[in-house]
């Protein structure tokens, strides 16, 4: 109540007496008035004999004819026990009227005087018959101006200057109309709040037609006069303070208090008539209706979503028959110290805030205005404790709030606040994102999650994520996989990514063979050292970020897996990634494992912070089948086929050679032995390649090249599956090769335990039989391979990523059957 002291400090004359317009016509009475009527406003006061202190008020400010004559007037007034009461118990120390400034019982008197003449009923509805939740009166905002000492002010950047000047200011505020809050019955049911939903708000019970303004209960109403309607108020109308002056009085939310007025800006209003300046207090915030972004020329550093001062609020949206501060107010849930404490501390959920700025204070200003914000709801009637079950932030997600949480309502002028027992995070930094978005040494991350669209994604709360972040220090040396297909040396590069003064994400390339940078101006990617293209730099930033981001069934899952032995994982971009039981992990490109330096755990998974970026493998398919003997009889198969293919169209083209038939996912090639694939040859089971080069007759080579093309695609399954991967017990995949009569993929039926894969192929399935096995010799199996496109018919000319195919090779020790084949009838036992 801090406000109201301030009131003394200045009197300001009120200008003009009551309006005299009015809504209801007065039949020519001819002299005879009814036995219901009563007397004018003020004989009725006076006659009462139980008023004597709203009469003094009247007296006092001078409307004493106002009240006396016809006109047409609403007025909500108190009995004087109501000032009694309000003398023992007010806190700003006012212990008799005499005590009351002159500027006090202005806003008294005015507060509850409504220019027209209406019926409590009425009164619930507009002009226009809209239902009414808030309406102003008489009272005008510069009928009190408070005078505010310096050390009263908000603590912000912004009061700075007149806290260090140690001198009191003239200061609103807000510079907007106040409202009063009707709690009326047409009002309650048509906005669809409940008795209990008042009963809670306003800590006080409600009966059947009750009508209160804010929580003081009308005890009598529609009291009719000759000039207006008066109703009388249980308790003397004190208007409470909007909300955000009651956080910044309330000792209880001090610490949430401090972070809300880091925003809090003194905007010149008017000179008074004494030449002094008055100002008001705006907060950043970007409500549609009522925005302020910056502050003498400069931007803000951060936006609440709605000024929390602003007397006059009104919810985003709204329509224009009706003005947006009759239908709603706005809520806050404003956390307590001990909540706020219990949040920011080592073992807190917001361990990681901890941890990175040690103190609420250093908490940069834009987090500090998510934090806040987040805490805010634009509809107090979407708030109403009967909707606790289903509130969702003003982000679209649950908030998950119960009545048990709040400790504390308050209702205000223009709004609600609940004071509550826990903290609402923002949903970012809940989750995996979070370390990212709190600490500025993962700012470059931070800002790649941006420019890469990936904060949608990784809000979900319904998906379970392993989320790997790389702090600035070590957002460098990533081989460009694009650079990498140029035929010119100088262009191969590494990229070593940075944070422009205009907080987006740039690279500086550097040739891989001698680390220097790159300043040609031919260069595709960039030119005077700098890759700055925005499309480049989305496409690559998305590789990282789909490298380093796996989606698992649950934290729990993940780690029974990697108790259970598993290393290899594939991510959300179907890149495999390995993790070690010593916590290293790396990409299939990386020429060393990358260290796990911290784990945070988070609402949706886990955050990893390491130290490098987990680079994907360059080498494809072919470049593998194509280089090792121990695969030549199969490669030489496959060449025969067409199967690796580069045509260039006039937008595509492939780095090298990939596979035709493969698409954007994640593939094993099972590759048979040279001795597996000979033996099936002299068993008539497959032709040779020297069979089908040597064949003269088109339709006997095009059956000989069926039957080869079939059997490989066999060998090519859906699904990395590794030595350490997943395990799996006789899990059906779907291969590359096509059931004819049914018109479905043949799968081959994999076991994957104890570091070993056996496989069961279509032919012997059900027979109990092994088909073939992963051989574990060095360098023939986990062999991890990526096939691309790339977004030019010239690939010295291509720039981005447009499409990969990621494969595991694999040697098994005989080859593979989707049916008994042909030449012996059947197949040996392996």
């Amino acid at each position: 109540m801090k406000f109201y002291k301030l009131l003394a400090l200045l009197s300001v004359g009120v200008a003009g007496a009551f309006p005299t317009a009015c809504t209801d016509k007065y039949e020519d009475m001819e002299n005879h008035m009814p036995s219901w009527l009563n007397s004018n406003i003020y004989d009725y006061l006076s006659g009462r004999g139980d008023c004597t202190y709203y009469i003094r008020l009247i007296d006092d400010c001078g409307y004493t004819d106002a009240m006396k004559v016809s006109g047409s007037n609403t007025l909500f007034f108190s009995n004087d026990a109501s000032f009694e009461r309000f003398f023992q118990t007010n806190e700003m120390g006012y212990r008799s009227y005499e005590d009351l400034p002159y500027s006090f019982k202005v806003m008294l008197l005015k507060l509850g005087t409504i220019p027209y003449s209406q019926l409590l009923e009425r009164l619930s509805l507009s002009d226009r018959g809209q239902v009414t939740f808030r309406r102003t009166t008489d009272f005008e905002v510069e009928d009190t101006i408070p005078v505010v000492d310096a050390e009263d002010l908000p603590d912000s950047k912004y009061f700075a200057p007149y806290r260090r000047a140690g001198k009191p200011i003239k200061l609103l505020s807000d510079a907007t109309k106040w409202t009063l809050v009707q709690f009326f019955p047409d009002v309650m049911s048509g906005k669809h709040i409940t008795d209990d939903d008042f009963s809670f708000v306003t800590g006080i019970p409600r009966e059947a037609d009750d009508a209160s303004l804010f929580a003081n209960k009308i005890i009598q109403k529609d009291i009719v006069c000759q000039n207006g309607y008066l109703h009388e108020l249980a308790d003397v109308l004190v208007p409470p303070e909007n909300m955000a002056a009651y956080i910044r009085g309330n000792e209880k939310v001090s610490r949430f208090s401090r972070l809300m007025d880091r925003f809090a800006c003194p905007v010149f209003y008017k000179r008074d008539a004494q030449g002094d300046s008055i100002f008001q207090t705006r907060y950043f915030n970007q409500s549609p209706a009522y925005s302020f972004t910056e502050y003498n020329g400069t931007n803000a550093p951060g936006l609440l979503y709605f000024d929390p001062g602003w007397n006059l609020y009104q919810p985003k949206g709204g329509n224009t028959s009706q003005p947006g501060y009759e239908t709603d107010m706005g809520c806050m849930f404003v956390p307590t110290n001990e909540a706020m404490d219990r949040f920011f501390s080592p073992s807190g959920e917001g361990s990681d805030f901890f941890e990175a700025f040690g103190s609420w204070d250093k908490v940069p200003d834009n987090i500090a205005a998510d934090f806040v914000a987040n805490h805010q709801k634009y509809s107090f009637l979407s708030s109403l404790p009967s909707r606790f079950g289903d509130i969702k932030d003003e982000a679209g997600y649950e908030m998950e709030v119960s009545k048990e949480n709040i400790v504390d309502k308050f209702v205000g002028r223009n709004g609600v606040v609940y004071v509550t027992d826990k903290v609402f995070t923002p949903l970012d930094y809940r989750t995996v994102m979070g370390p990212a978005k709190i600490d500025s040494l993962n700012s470059i991350f931070n800002q790649a999650m941006t420019d890469a669209q990936f904060v949608y994604y990784l809000r979900s709360l319904k998906s379970t994520y392993q989320f790997f972040v790389t702090p600035n220090e070590y957002m460098k040396d990533y081989v460009d996989p694009v650079a990498k297909s140029y035929a010119s040396e100088n262009y191969r590069c590494n990229l070593e990514f940075q944070l422009t003064p205009q907080n987006t994400v740039a690279a500086v390339p550097t040739r891989t063979s001698d680390g220097t940078v790159i300043m040609d101006n031919g260069f595709p990617l960039g030119s005077n050292g700098t890759v700055s293209n925005s499309s480049i730099l989305k496409n690559r930033l998305e590789d990282i970020l789909n490298c380093q981001t796996l989606v698992t069934e649950s934290n729990e899952a993940f780690e029974a897996a990697r108790a259970g032995g598993q290393e290899y994982f594939i991510t959300k971009g179907y890149a495999p990634v390995r993790i070690t039981q010593d916590n290293k992990i790396s990409g299939a490109g990386n020429e060393r494992p990358l260290t796990v330096s911290k784990i945070y755990n988070k609402e949706n998974g886990n955050t990893y912070l390491i130290d490098g970026i987990l680079q994907n493998t360059t080498t494809s398919i072919y470049d593998v089948l194509s280089s090792k003997d121990d695969f030549r009889e199969f490669y030489d198969m496959c060449a025969l086929l067409g199967i690796f293919v580069n045509n260039p169209t006039s937008s595509t083209v492939a780095p090298g050679r990939k596979v035709e038939f493969l698409n954007q996912y994640h593939y094993t090639v099972y590759v048979p032995t040279n001795e597996a694939i000979r033996e099936a040859q002299a068993k008539g089971w497959i032709p040779t390649v020297g069979q089908i080069e040597n064949e003269g007759d088109q339709s006997v080579r095009d059956s000989l090249e069926n039957v080869m093309e079939r059997f490989v695609r066999y060998h090519f399954q859906d699904n990395s599956v590794f030595i350490k991967g997943e395990k799996v017990e006789n899990k059906a995949y779907l291969t590359s090769t096509i059931n004819e009569a049914s018109n479905k993929f043949y799968p081959v039926y994999v076991t994957n335990k104890d570091g070993n894969i056996t496989l069961v192929d279509e032919a012997d399935y059900g027979t109990g039989r092994v088909s073939a096995r992963v051989v574990k010799t060095e360098g023939v199996y986990n062999l991890m391979t990526r096939d691309m496109t790339l977004n030019s018919g010239d690939k010295e000319k291509a720039t981005t990523i447009e499409a990969y195919t990621y494969a595991v090779i694999h040697q098994i020790d005989d080859v593979l059957w989707f049916e008994q084949p042909k030449g012996e009838n059947v197949k040996d036992q392996k």
